[in-house]
């Protein structure tokens, strides 16, 4: 109470024997405040959603919030993204590490586990079926708009197509080891985040049919 009291979000008076008072309606804002702290918005942010969920009606705070949520989402995507990327770089080099033999003289530079994989070459080995394993993403992704990433795009789906979207997913991957693949849960969806190689793009834009939003986001 006293630290939301000293950043002016929660009204107080003070009585003749120095303590602070608190009305009841405070309670409502605590409550509030709370909730949206919970989101991790900043604090000026929410300095201006209290006011306006206290003066205006419902329909304001649905309007001054959903920009928020969207831009907070974007910063979060974002570092999902980066993280999943060094998980990933984590692994290879974990891998890598198990692979070299125990010596008894120094490294030499094939010891350089922590050094990127070389990307797997752009080629796809269905050959001429190819066109089935599009029509199939075609089908999965028919009525669901792209996010554009910087190299790839992102889908949210309904929940009932994860088992269709992770078995063209692991397909791609015998395929096509260029085009990565991530797979993350949100109740009744899911999204479905692809990314490639620069050289990689033209096959992403086939299968999403969304070659416009590959270009450099």
């Amino acid at each position: 109470m006293r630290y939301y009291d000293q950043l002016g979000l929660v009204p107080s008076d003070r009585l003749p024997n120095g303590y602070r008072a608190y009305s009841e309606a405070v309670f409502d804002r605590l409550r509030f405040i709370d909730s949206v702290r919970k989101l991790d918005l900043p604090l000026e942010e929410i300095s201006g959603l209290v006011q306006v969920w206290e003066a205006d009606p419902c329909a304001s705070v649905k309007a001054r919030l959903r920009p928020l949520l969207s831009t907070q989402l974007a910063v979060v995507e974002d570092a999902v993204d980066a993280l999943t990327e060094l998980r990933d770089h984590l692994h290879a080099a974990r891998a890598h590490l198990d692979e070299l033999p125990d010596r008894d003289d120094r490294c030499d530079p094939s010891c350089a586990f922590l050094l990127h994989e070389p990307e797997p070459p752009v080629a796809c080995r269905l050959g001429a079926d190819r066109g089935g394993q599009v029509d199939r993403w075609r089908g999965l992704l028919e009525g669901n708009s792209g996010q554009r990433l910087t190299g790839g795009v992102r889908y949210c789906l309904p929940i009932d197509a994860l088992a269709e979207a992770a078995a063209l997913a692991a397909a791609e991957q015998a395929c096509c080891p260029f085009l990565r693949f991530d797979l993350s849960l949100h109740h009744d969806t899911f999204t479905l985040t692809i990314r490639t190689t620069a050289e990689g793009l033209s096959l992403l834009g086939e299968i999403t049919g969304i070659a416009d939003l590959l270009e450099p986001a």
